[in-house]
């Protein structure tokens, strides 16, 4: 299954895109940890990649999944991502990116999902496997230390499946047909029971 993103013609394929999105990740996240699971953090986007390799997409969406935290969460700025993947790869990762400037963690991600649901299909289907990988991390964590989990992150459990209670609600209210939509609900129900 392709995605809508289309590698320019005569740049690299859509396997060497994903690949060379998946090295630069992997060096530009060297020596970050996740603050849920304390595993490497470039796991987190290669377990969306997975996600979405796992149900056919390819090439520029991979990479984009590889790539959506890097400028959230590193040095590496929009420009640079457009000089090495292309502009489209770019244009997800500046729609997939938290406004770090926003102070309130709930109204970061608001804001974060709002500029999602303005953009393409495309972000919308590395978010929802993006909401996917985090709340199967949030599951890793045993249910007693899932409070300071959430301190580490700025915010709470309860606050957290409020935040993807809305982000299930409005992404089905958009298209009840998005990929990784029902996954979302599974995953969302499995942490409420455990709460």
């Amino acid at each position: 299954m392709a995605s809508q993103v289309r590698t320019p013609p005569g740049s690299a394929t859509d396997s060497e895109l994903a690949a060379t999105a998946l090295r630069f990740a992997r060096r530009v996240h060297l020596g970050q940890y996740r603050k849920q699971t304390n595993e490497q953090f470039v796991q987190h986007p290669i377990a969306v990649a997975r996600l979405l390799s796992e149900s056919g997409y390819d090439g520029a969406l991979i990479a984009a999944a590889y790539l959506h935290d890097v400028v959230e969460k590193t040095e590496v700025q929009l420009d640079e991502i457009r000089e090495r993947f292309g502009p489209s790869v770019a244009e997800l990762v500046a729609n997939l990116s938290e406004n770090e400037e926003i102070p309130e963690y709930a109204d970061r991600k608001r804001a974060l999902r709002g500029r999602v649901l303005e953009s393409d299909r495309d972000a919308m289907i590395i978010y929802a496997a993006d909401r996917v990988a985090n709340m199967r991390d949030w599951r890793k964590v045993p249910p007693e230390d899932r409070g300071a989990c959430g301190e580490r992150l700025g915010t709470s459990l309860d606050e957290r499946l409020e935040l993807w209670g809305e982000d299930v609600d409005e992404l089905r209210d958009l298209d009840s047909e998005l990929p990784f939509l029902e996954e979302m609900e599974g995953e969302l129900d499995a942490l409420r029971s455990e709460a």
